[in-house]
């Protein structure tokens, strides 16, 4: 019966988590945020000579 007690002070006593990132799901998070800053630079690279014209002419 102790034994009951003692695991439900146990039980009590342990805070809540309110949220928790997997390392693998944060490991992913970073791979999707440096992806789009890589897809952005190509796409900056791709595009450079017409912003460049846009920008020149005015």
């Amino acid at each position: 019966m102790e034994y009951l007690n003692a695991l439900t002070l146990i039980n009590f006593s342990i805070p809540t988590i309110s949220g928790y990132i997997d390392p693998g799901s944060a490991m992913a998070i970073i791979a999707m945020i440096v992806g789009a800053v890589a897809g952005a630079g190509m796409t900056l690279k791709l595009y450079w000579f017409k912003i460049r014209e846009k920008i020149s002419k005015n």
